[in-house]
């Protein structure tokens, strides 16, 4: 009887850890791609800066050249 409830103490215990190990896998994934996101926001952001800036620069030379 006492080693059938150390098995079950065990099995228990290893099913709360992969429990435990798949929600926080599932927040890792959520947060990384929150992550990634966010990267790819910013750099969309600086994209459209340098391009705007680019074409300012443009307007600013043709106009000094006219």
């Amino acid at each position: 009887m006492k080693n059938i409830l150390i098995a079950a103490g065990i099995a228990g215990a290893a099913a709360a850890g992969v429990l435990l190990y798949m929600r926080n896998r599932n927040k890792t994934s959520q947060t990384l791609h929150d992550v990634a996101d966010a990267a790819g926001d910013a750099h969309e952001g600086v994209r459209r800066f340098f391009r705007k800036s680019n074409k300012e620069a443009k307007r600013e030379v043709n106009h000094a050249m006219a």
